[in-house]
């Protein structure tokens, strides 16, 4: 019993560091915890370095190049999250609000992008370092016309016009279509 309660100690002080070291990263955007909407779409793929480097295993023998780029990435997060009528407004008091915080810590906005009240609102930033390279992209999206919002973390040295190719390679599709919003293409 002593050795469990030991594993168990040990598991739960990792998790801690782990969480530590991950909000410490600069590229790193607390999104908090996203609850689903009850029969509404919900999606979560939360991906540290350590997932991130297995998950390259898997794309090396197709595609060295990606499998490099998400080995150097720390973290991934993509939440895409329903509404219903009920739940919109605080949908989208969620969306507004993690976009100012992201402003407020000195992120670039490098895409904005909006059809009109009813339709894709996109907003994609990035955080750069003092040598120009990228730390962190953020780029949320709220889609009135499938009723959901899309929110993306990554966080590593990032190029940006890798995104895609990463979003690819983990087929994730919010980032598999990065190189679109960005081209002004969607």
């Amino acid at each position: 019993m002593k050795a469990l309660h030991r594993l168990g100690l040990v598991a739960s002080a990792l998790t801690v560091l782990s969480l530590s070291v991950r909000a410490a990263a600069p590229g790193y955007i607390d999104l908090g915890k996203i609850k689903p909407t009850d029969g509404c779409e919900y999606v979560e793929v939360n991906l540290g370095a350590p997932l991130l480097k297995f998950a390259s295993l898997f794309v090396g023998g197709e595609d060295p190049d990606t499998a490099s780029l998400i080995r150097n990435l720390k973290h991934v997060r993509v939440n895409v999250v329903g509404y219903n009528d009920g739940s919109r407004a605080e949908t989208m008091n969620r969306v507004r609000s993690i976009r100012r915080e992201i402003e407020t810590q000195g992120w670039t906005q490098i895409v904005s992008a909006r059809e009109n009240e009813n339709a894709e609102n996109v907003a994609i930033y990035v955080k750069t370092a003092t040598d120009d390279s990228i730390e962190g992209l953020v780029i949320t999206v709220i889609d009135s016309s499938k009723r959901e919002a899309v929110f993306v973390n990554v966080v590593g040295n990032i190029k940006p016009e890798q995104v895609a190719k990463i979003g690819r390679g983990l087929h994730i599709e919010p980032l598999a279509d990065i190189d679109i919003a960005c081209s002004g293409k969607g």
